[in-house]
Formats: structure tokens, C-alpha cells, sequence
């Protein structure tokens, strides 16, 4: 499986953020996008790259799923924490470590749009534990555009994010480059150039919108022979796709 085009937007999220983490200050950051522009590959990305002698990194993929008590059990079981006979109690043990663990704990949330309204009270009762002002969490909230919305719905965590980024899609001239990186040069070249735009175009410029198109485009298309954009639009249009 191909690693995602670096298009240009993709890099700039992902440089800011990597400087965020090098800045001991941001305790939350944001990542944002329409579905299909590359958020969980750069959340992979940027989890695969940090330093394992300062994070200790924690992924969690299905947000929707994450109750506040799902969420203390799987960090207190990573950080093996001895779980307390109440919730409250395994909070206490969970702050207390992460005080004294030397590595500050890395956590991904995907899908974070989605995220229980409990769950991310308790993500700042974590993250804020400290009144020195150490932080000893770092935290990734990635999700779709809505989660902008539900944040600034919490003052106390909203302020607190100073690194806010978002993905947005390819540019025209990166639509070639990016049909090389997936498929190869000499499949790239069989598009007529008007065909690359009818691509981009219905794929709303979005990565994951793109590729399935120009796969299905490829599949129905004859072995040999440029394809011309008459033949992309018809065949997207009878599928419906992207």
C-alpha cells in the first residue's frame, strides 16, 4: 500500500504540528478536514515519529465508543496502573502517575468529531490535573470539520488550543503528481489532460475522493489507448461516484 501524497496543504499540517510537539507549551492540538483529505495518515505519521525516549504514544480509533471509563481503564492498563475500587479512584492513581512517569503521554484520537461529551470532560480533568502547570499529556484531536464547532463549544479547552490545523485538498497541478505516486507514470500519461480534470473535479480536489474514482475509471477503461474525459464523466456519472 502506497504512502499518502505529500501534497502541499498535507505538509504544511504536518510541519506545524510536528513544531508543536517540539514546543512543551501545547498541551492540545487540532487537526481538521473534509473525510478523504489525509487526516489519519498524518495522524500515523506523526505517532510513527515521535521520540519514543520523551513520548510514550496511545492511539484511539473509534471516538464513538470511548465512554470515560473505557478511556481511564485503557491508559491506567498502558501506563499499568493499579485500578482503584471506583472510577475516581483510578482517576487519582492515573494523575498521580503521569506526575511522576518521566515520558509525557502521547494521545491520538481519531475520529474525535465523535467523541462522548463526558469523555472529553475527562481528557481535561487529565490534562489539567497538574495546577504547576507541567504538562505531562499531550493530546491530538483529529476529526471532521464539526469538531471545530464542538470544541469552541468548551471555552476551557478551546483557549488552550493555540495550533489548530486543517487539511484541504490537492491544488490542480498536484492532481498528475498525485495520480504517479498511485498508480505509476506510464498509467498517469494514458488521461487525456482534460480527463485528469474531470477527475479532480468530480473528486472535489480530496485524495480519498479521487482515488476510488480513477481506479473504477481504470477498471472499466480499454487495456490500451488514451482515456478521454467524455469516458471518465459518463462512467462517474452512471456510478455515481466519487
Amino acid at each position: 500500500m502506497n504512502k499518502p501524497f505529500p501534497f502541499a496543504d498535507y505538509r504544511r499540517a504536518r510541519n506545524s504540528l510536528e513544531r508543536a510537539l517540539r514546543d512543551a507549551d501545547n498541551t492540545y492540538l487540532l487537526l481538521t478536514g473534509e473525510s478523504g483529505t489525509g487526516k489519519t495518515a498524518l495522524l500515523h505519521e506523526l505517532t510513527a515519529a515521535l521520540d519514543r525516549y520523551r513520548y510514550r504514544p496511545l492511539y484511539f480509533a473509534h471516538a464513538r465508543q470511548l465512554a470515560p471509563t473505557g478511556l481511564i481503564r485503557v491508559l491506567a492498563r498502558n501506563l499499568r496502573v493499579h485500578t482503584g475500587r471506583s472510577h475516581a479512584e483510578t482517576v487519582h492513581a492515573l494523575v498521580t502517575h503521569l506526575h511522576e512517569e518521566p515520558l509525557q503521554l502521547w494521545i491520538g484520537f481519531d475520529e474525535a468529531h465523535e467523541l462522548p461529551q463526558e469523555t472529553l470532560t475527562e481528557v481535561r480533568t487529565l490534562a489539567e490535573s497538574d495546577l504547576g502547570g507541567h504538562t505531562h499529556l499531550r493530546i491530538l484531536f483529529c476529526g471532521l470539520p464539526a469538531l471545530r464547532q464542538r470544541l469552541q463549544a468548551m471555552p476551557s479547552i478551546w483557549r488552550r488550543i493555540v495550533v489548530r490545523e486543517e487539511i484541504t485538498s490537492l491544488t490542480r497541478d498536484e492532481i498528475a503528481p498525485f495520480l504517479v505516486h498511485h498508480f505509476g507514470k506510464t498509467t498517469c500519461q494514458r488521461f487525456a489532460d482534460d480527463a485528469l480534470a474531470v477527475c479532480f473535479e468530480r473528486g472535489r480536489a480530496i485524495p480519498g475522493h479521487i482515488l476510488p474514482a480513477v481506479r473504477a475509471v481504470l477498471h472499466a477503461a480499454p487495456a490500451k489507448g488514451t482515456i478521454q474525459p467524455t469516458f471518465v464523466e459518463e462512467l462517474l456519472e452512471r456510478w455515481n461516484l466519487p
